[in-house]
């Protein structure tokens, strides 16, 4: 186990990123002397730097001034240099993974993991807590209007966090109870290849929970039939689950529905302002967690009903574009399974709208392993601006850029462009100046700066 308790300052690279910028955030709370550097200064850098961050806007062995530990992300290169000083330093660096694991152990720990939606559910778990007086300690890879960040040093006996399956560092934790979302064909690459792999992967996590797993119903059907099942239970639209969603319906000012729990026989009715079954199923996980710590059912009710939109995850940026009641929607989602929840949504909640989707890929891997499912997914978008791939620090793969999806694509969707950036994104958008038309900016690149342009 990580101690810290002789370590005077800390030092993260890459700290302005979602994950990073949260542990330096609570560290920084905890009294700690941290330093930081990323390629530029961001709102996020600057807000650490009121906390006391000694930010440095690029990397260099310099920076190393006094460290007793480094953190990094699994975005940072070998080759780094700070990293290499560090190793040459005899500095002790760890991963940001293993920094959160120890953090964690702290405090009684909630685990959000799973391929989709784990940042959603945590930021509703966290605001039903904080709403309820119970002060959490949270850090989130996103964050909704009323956090003033996406991290915060509570002062309750819970740290909610998210673990990572994509570099299998999840496996690093030991919480007292975890959520598993879902689990999907993303991020095989760090599997062999293999999907058996990974669910093989969220079992070990599984297994070390402490207390209770709460899983989607998908994901209990891929678990084999053994005693790690005592401590599981399932929630979803299945007839199968412990807690089950029924009556489910939605509109234009949100969502409604039925919770059954089948355990002690009783079911409830909640009213969320949120679109689409995959923000159901994140809400309802919320819901169990926040009835399992003895929160009542009139007070998440009542939390639900000032939740806020979460950042990026099918947030309503603008309803009157262009002075034409166009609606605008920005999305992080950038898995295939991302984009039909969100197409689906729309279409559900907005029938009579045409989209419009501004799609950003995001990095050439995924490109690669996802192409096919990509392709089926965006020839049935309506009218499609596809923008060069957001590469992560990724190198380009030969026969997998956004010139190739384009071309795939158009063989069966006319409707489609290729544009050059945000900008000419942007301008793409110009054309289509008609309240018929509903706007999406979908990706986890910096399509973000794309819907901004339009507030």
């Amino acid at each position: 186990m990580l101690g810290i308790n002789n370590i005077k300052k800390i030092h993260f690279i890459g700290v302005g990123g979602a994950g990073m910028s949260g542990i330096a955030e609570i560290l920084l709370n905890m009294k700690y002397k941290i330093s930081g550097s990323d390629s530029s200064p961001s709102n996020i850098t600057k807000r650490l730097e009121k906390l006391g961050l000694d930010f440095f806007n690029s990397h260099s062995e310099k920076n190393l001034k006094d460290v007793d530990l480094v953190v990094f992300s699994s975005a940072i290169k070998e080759n780094n240099p700070e990293l290499l000083e560090a190793i040459r330093k005899n500095i002790k660096v760890i991963q940001r993974a293993e920094m959160l694991a120890f953090l964690s152990e702290l405090k009684k720990s909630i685990i959000f993991s799973g391929s989709h939606g784990k940042t959603t559910t945590t930021c509703i778990t966290a605001h039903i807590f904080n709403e309820n007086h119970l002060d959490p300690t949270y850090i989130i890879g996103g964050k909704v209007s009323s956090f003033e960040s996406n991290a915060k040093l509570g002062n309750g006996k819970h740290i909610l966090a998210e673990a990572d399956e994509s570099d299998r560092s999840f496996l690093l934790f030991n919480p007292d109870k975890a959520v598993v979302t879902s689990i999907d064909n993303d991020h095989l690459e760090s599997y062999r290849n293999s999907f058996q792999n990974l669910v093989s992967a969220f079992i070990e996590f599984i297994k070390k929970v402490k207390n209770k797993t709460f899983v989607h119903d998908h994901v209990i059907s891929l678990l084999p039939d053994f005693e790690i099942k005592n401590n599981i239970f399932s929630y979803g639209f299945e007839e199968k689950s412990d807690y089950q969603i029924l009556n489910y319906s939605q509109n234009d000012t949100g969502s409604s529905f039925e919770l059954k729990n089948k355990i002690e026989n009783i079911t409830f009715q909640f009213n969320v302002k949120m679109f689409g079954k995959h923000n159901i199923l994140n809400a309802v996980a919320a819901i169990i967690l926040s009835f399992d710590e003895g929160i009542e059912y009139q007070d998440i009710q009542k939390s639900l009903n000032s939740f806020p939109q979460v950042e990026r995850r099918f947030e309503i940026i603008n309803k009157n574009v262009f002075s034409k009641r166009i609606i605008l929607i920005d999305d992080y989602g950038h898995h295939p399974t991302e984009l039909i929840n969100t197409i689906k949504t729309i279409k559900e909640v907005w029938p009579k709208k045409e989209i419009v989707m501004a799609f950003q890929p995001h990095r050439y891997s995924r490109t690669k392993a996802l192409f096919n499912e990509f392709v089926e997914v965006l020839s049935k978008v309506d009218n499609l601006i596809l923008l060069e791939i957001y590469p992560a620090s990724e190198m380009p793969i030969e026969k997998y850029s956004s010139e190739d999806l384009f071309k795939e694509v158009n063989k069966s969707n006319k409707n489609i462009t290729l544009v050059n950036g945000i900008d000419e994104a942007f301008f793409e958008f110009n054309k289509f100046k008609d309240e018929k038309y509903i706007f999406l900016t979908q990706g986890a690149g910096n399509t973000s700066l794309l819907a901004s342009k339009f507030k």
